[in-house]
């Protein structure tokens, strides 16, 4: 009868001392993380960009935008780095390369495709998942028979 009172009791103890163990090692483990505090977001916009549209090897217009993009702050701080002229020239390649895409008449789903892929693009290039969200704030198309070329050439207008 003592061995099975000796036995009862040893159980009991094993089982508190796992159950601590877990408990204490669990705790542990989350609170050493080595993922960085979530910060939250910043929000960087962009100048206008101009960006030329070439179609058959001629200049059929000119994309003018601006963006907003949402960085995470914890990378942005972590990087100490200016992520902003890889977020233009992100912008400014997916634009230029997306032969896919008519400008002059943007169907549903143009636009997520490009917000899409200038986040990619930056965060590729940036090395980390920095860029969260891309938002248009301006998209004109400006055909290049609408542009003024005494503007251009400096022939009057403008001063």
């Amino acid at each position: 009868m003592l061995k099975f009172a000796l036995f009862g009791t040893w159980i009991i103890f094993v089982t508190a001392g796992a159950t601590f163990a877990s408990v204490y090692l669990g705790g542990l483990t989350s609170n050493s993380s080595t993922a960085p505090d979530d910060l939250g977001v910043e929000e960087l916009t962009s100048d206008l960009t101009s960006v030329p549209i070439i179609r058959g090897g001629d200049v059929s217009g000119y994309v003018i935008l601006q963006l907003s993009f949402a960085a995470d702050r914890a990378l942005l701080d972590d990087k100490k780095l200016d992520p902003m002229p890889y977020i233009k020239d992100a912008a400014f390649r997916v634009v230029f390369t997306s032969s896919e895409i008519d400008f002059r008449h943007l169907r549903s789903g143009d636009l997520d495709r490009l917000t899409d892929g200038i986040a990619s693009e930056a965060n590729r290039r940036l090395g980390a998942n920095i860029v969260r969200l891309v938002l248009f704030q301006q998209l004109n198309f400006v055909k290049k028979e609408d542009i003024r070329t005494n503007w251009i050439g400096g022939e009057g207008g403008g001063n």
